[in-house]
């Protein structure tokens, strides 16, 4: 997937703010991720919506997170705290399951009921 130009001024965005020594924790994603998760955390929360990740700056590790760049379009960031972080990544650990297990529980009634 080639970035757009926006998705560019993110990352350029977060490559800087990753440079501060604190550690620095980012929801990124979708438009939509980001409107929902402003309208509340639990409106993301409740959503189908996958759009969306999340990642912890160490600088002064040294160490760069990984920033997902073609699972979806980024479209924009937000700044949040531990508590929130661990509730989103929870939350996307959660749903991405979801769509692992239902498909293969689905595809086991399915042999059961033939």
């Amino acid at each position: 997937m080639a970035l757009t130009s926006k998705a560019l001024e993110v990352l350029k965005e977060l490559k800087r703010i990753s440079s501060v020594n604190l550690t620095t924790h980012i929801l990124y994603g979708s438009d939509e991720a980001l409107t929902l998760f402003r309208e509340s955390p639990e409106a993301l929360f409740m959503s189908d919506c996958l759009d969306f990740d999340v990642v912890v700056f160490e600088a002064n590790l040294g160490k760069e997170p990984e920033i997902l760049t073609d699972t979806f379009e980024i479209e924009g960031y937000s700044l949040i705290d531990q508590n929130t972080y661990d509730r989103l990544h929870d939350n996307l650990c959660k749903k991405v399951k979801n769509m692992v297990i239902e498909p293969r529980n689905q595809k086991g009634a399915k042999k059961l009921g033939n």
